[in-house]
């Protein structure tokens, strides 16, 4: 069997980072290995010569995810008029049904928040301490805590993912994206 190059061995181990929004989607336990090469197309044996294991794979999943969400506020701030613009649309998009919706895409802290309190990897949970930081820090207004913001965001998020199906989940996006939006 001819060897891989080596841009296809760097690309063979970011495919299942890239895969590890599963995580998000259900939770680290509910993922298998299998089911993360499944979803990039490669062989469950072709995984353990990138990683140790599956919970190795987590850091690395949480890296990726929040550098992706820097560089979506990034291209955010950029693509508005100023920054409170590009703050309100931000508000508006992660309190909405679809981000409700779809734990598997965008904030990487509200998909794993759970998986990382249970993890002994500080690697990992300095990634979450990071993101957390970094997004309050961009949230940021004068008059308004950014990570005050940052914490109402996922609280009232995870409470409207698990009352989804219900008129509470509707009243809890509408209300607190409201709240967020309102003038200070």
């Amino acid at each position: 069997m001819p060897r891989v190059s080596r841009a296809q061995a760097v690309q063979n181990r970011e495919r299942p980072v890239q895969a590890a929004e599963l995580f998000r989607e259900r939770g680290v336990d509910h993922v298998s290995v299998q089911d993360i090469m499944a979803a990039v197309g490669l062989t469950h044996g072709g995984f353990y010569r990138q990683f140790e294991s599956k919970e190795a794979l987590l850091p690395e999943a949480a890296r990726h995810a929040y550098d992706s969400m820097a560089a979506r506020l990034t291209e955010l701030d950029a693509s508005v008029a100023d920054h409170t613009a590009a703050q309100r649309r931000f508000i508006q998009t992660y309190l909405s049904p679809s981000h409700r919706d779809h734990p598997g895409q965008d904030c990487p802290t509200a998909g794993l928040v759970q998986d990382i309190a249970r993890t002994s990897s500080a690697e990992t949970r300095d990634l979450l301490t990071s993101g957390v930081a970094d997004l309050g820090e961009w949230l940021d207004q004068p008059g308004r805590d950014g990570l005050v913001t940052a914490c109402t965001l996922l609280g009232a998020l995870l409470v409207a993912r698990a009352a989804a199906g219900s008129p509470l989940s509707t009243q809890v996006l509408e209300q607190v994206r409201a709240a967020l939006i309102s003038p200070t």
